[in-house]
């Protein structure tokens, strides 16, 4: 008994003894484990134990000025607020939302570009789940697509009708989206007094909504020249990628047009930086370590535009137009346009267009009419056909033409607008002659007209012959910048249309500029290149770029442009004399068809007339009306040209008992104003400035 009693004690001891042997090897793993911890990766535990976050602002920077060649402001920017959100990276739709709605109630902002695509998206985000499902029920969508199928599933029918006060909401919802997080996305440019007022006492509750400084352009002669400074606005949709790549955000303002895009690398300012570092460590409060970096204006454009001048050239467009407004076709604009260039160095001095419209609709300037509208220009182009002919051999400047109406099989009559007899080219040029520049064709076409066999016997050459003659002459032409590219520094201008023949007489039209389309910058090209003996120059509207001045210290020059040669024309000097000595006959000469101008200086120049016709009215009522193109080009002074121009009224009526020169017109008075401000020279006329007002919305 007492044998057992032993036995089982020593079991027990036994077992007690590995039990605290186990014991004693788990904590000795443990201490070993928290000596691992403490001392070997104490450091890397430490590390996740402290928390930074980083957070950066970019604050929008103003864009750069625009000056006249004489110093004078004439792009500036106004100072304003803005209402600004900005996304702290973690708000979901549904809490934007929340806060449009909130903010709606402070601000009125501008619906008028509202997109069906924006309403979809506040559809979206104002349906709940099993609603959006069951627009795709029973459709196969994987979840990556699923947003996007919801978004095309929402019909126009499902998002009409929504309120005013609805609609407000929707634009400030789509502001709000578009901002990317941590920079301030404008909600609305330029607020009144009363909203910043308004809002400024409400902030506290709009989380993540500010006020802040901005600015906007400001056109200090109002709509002179408004159209050519372009635009700016939101990142257009096509464009996001390409912008996004270059560093910009989705948020930012952009020039969209004309200077405002050519020159959006100089223009744009260099945003503010403002970085938020905060530093959290265990439980302790998290310190902040705020880094500002400044941003500055963009750099500053000089124009070559003379404003002084320019404000003169407008006065004179207009005046013209309605002055002779009613002699324009009946339902059709009364309009003018006008270039006036420094044919040495390509600078444009001032760039002018009219429109009054047919109806109640107001006036309004239109430079880029010059740059973007093309017209059949008329005789003007005629000093280009004799270079082409004498080019070609088939005619010299001692050729004589029985100017009489043709007559072909098959080809309206050839006519100038009166019977000349022989004319040599001088003449030819000084009465502008039809038929000179009719016979150049046909001899380029290897084609003798002979008036002894009877008309149904005398057909002009086929139209692969027209074809060959229409190709070797645009060769000619183009050197001259006519149907050709001119090199402006704008992102876009039009080059004319470039006529298909359909039936050979089309080669003959085009040596009287009645077939292909040029437009005033085209021609005012051409111009400038007679002007300078055949060298072509780039035509140029910005002639430096300034670094802003700092302190009232003289702005420094960034990059000058230097004129800059094109190409020169394949006709020797004599050759160019000969039509430099014909356009000063069409001033000077006893039946030069501009003779009767007067001006302060001797000019040579060229008058053009297009005939036209134009369909109006629908149905039974409709009708053709022929009228012309009126046209005018010249430089100034001859022997030595300061300025080469050209202008164009289109679709004005054909003279009947009276003649209304409505280019010539013009003419006459940009050649004076020019020369009497080399004399008397009183600055720009102070108008009413003009602000811009800026599409928030992306434009389609």
């Amino acid at each position: 008994m007492a044998e057992k009693k032993n036995k089982a004690r020593s079991q027990v001891s036994a077992r007690l003894n590995i039990l605290f042997l186990g014991v004693f090897l788990l904590f000795s793993a443990l201490i070993l484990r928290l000596g691992m911890v403490q001392i070997v990766q104490g450091e890397s535990y430490e590390e996740e134990l402290t928390h930074v976050s980083n957070q950066t602002a970019r604050i929008d920077a103003p864009r750069g000025l625009m000056y006249d060649s004489y110093g004078n402001v004439v792009v500036d920017n106004s100072m304003e607020l803005s209402v600004t959100y900005t996304n702290p990276g973690n708000q979901k739709a549904e809490d934007i939302l929340e806060l449009a709605i909130k903010l709606s109630d402070f601000i009125e902002v501008d619906t008028e570009n509202l997109r069906f695509r924006d309403k979809q998206e506040y559809w979206y985000v104002t349906h709940s789940e099993k609603e959006r499902k069951a627009l795709i029920e029973g459709k196969k969508v994987d979840d990556k697509d699923e947003y996007q199928t919801i978004i095309d599933e929402i019909t126009e029918e499902m998002v009409d009708g929504y309120s005013k006060e609805e609609e407000q909401v929707i634009a400030i919802f789509t502001h709000m989206l578009r901002g990317t997080s941590g920079t301030p996305q404008r909600i609305k440019q330029s607020i009144t007094e009363e909203e910043a007022h308004v809002l400024s006492e409400h902030l506290d509750k709009l989380p993540n909504i500010d006020l802040q400084r901005d600015a906007t352009r400001e056109y200090v002669y109002g709509d002179t020249l408004r159209q050519l400074y372009g635009s700016v606005g939101s990142i257009q949709s096509e464009k996001v990628d390409d912008y996004l790549a270059n560093g910009y955000a989705r948020s930012d303002l952009v020039g969209n047009s004309y200077l405002e895009l050519q020159y959006e690398n100089v223009l744009r300012g260099t945003k503010a930086e403002i970085s938020r570092t905060s530093t959290r460590t265990g439980g302790e409060e998290a310190e902040s370590v705020v880094e500002e970096t400044l941003g500055s204006r963009g750099n500053d454009l000089v124009l070559s535009v003379d404003m002084e001048y320019q404000q003169l050239l407008d006065e004179a467009v207009e005046k013209h137009v309605m002055k002779n407004r009613g002699y324009y076709l009946q339902q059709q604009e009364g309009s003018a346009y006008a270039i006036v260039m420094n044919p040495k160095t390509g600078e444009i001095l001032a760039i002018s267009g009219f429109v009054d419209p047919a109806g109640e609709d107001e006036s309004y300037l239109h430079p880029t009419g010059a740059v973007n509208n093309a017209f059949e220009f008329g005789s003007v182009v005629k000093g280009a056909s004799v270079l082409t002919g004498m080019q070609e051999g088939v005619v010299t400047p001692d050729t004589v033409v029985n100017d009489q109406p043709l007559h072909f099989n098959g080809t309206p009559e050839k006519k100038s607008v009166t019977s000349m007899g022989p004319v040599n080219m001088g003449t030819a040029l000084e009465r502008s002659s039809n038929v000179y520049m009719f016979e150049i064709a046909m001899r380029m076409g290897n084609y003798t007209y002979n008036s002894n066999i009877p008309q149904s016997q005398r057909s002009l050459f086929g139209l692969s012959v027209a074809n060959d003659v229409l190709e070797r002459s645009r060769y000619y032409f183009s050197q001259f910048g006519l149907g050709t590219q001119t090199g402006i520094d704008l992102p876009h201008e039009v080059t004319g249309i470039t006529g298909v023949p359909q039936e050979p007489g089309a080669s003959l039209d085009f040596m009287i500029g009645q077939f292909d389309t040029y437009t005033t910058l085209q021609v005012g090209q051409y111009a400038s290149t007679i002007a300078n003996d055949g060298v072509r120059m780039r035509p140029r509207l910005v002639k430096e770029i300034l670094e802003p001045s700092i302190n009232g210290e003289e702005a420094t020059v960034v990059k000058e442009f230097a004129p800059e040669v094109l190409n020169e024309v394949d006709m020797s000097k004599d050759k160019l004399d000969v039509v430099q000595n014909g356009f000063r006959r069409v001033v000077t000469g006893s039946r030069g068809t501009a003779s009767s101008i007067k001006t302060d200086v001797p000019i040579a120049a060229k008058t053009g007339t297009a005939e036209i016709s134009v369909a109006i009215g629908e149905g039974d009522n409709r009708q053709v009306l022929n009228g012309n193109n009126q046209s005018f080009i010249g430089y100034a002074p001859y022997d030595d040209p300061e300025i080469a121009f050209a202008v164009i009224a289109p679709k004005v009526q054909i003279p009947r008992g009276t003649s209304y020169k409505i280019a010539q017109g013009i003419a006459q008075d940009l050649v004076n104003d020019y020369f009497d401000l080399q004399e008397n020279r009183e600055g720009p006329k102070s108008v009413d400035s003009v602000m811009d007002e800026v599409d928030l919305f992306e434009n389609e």
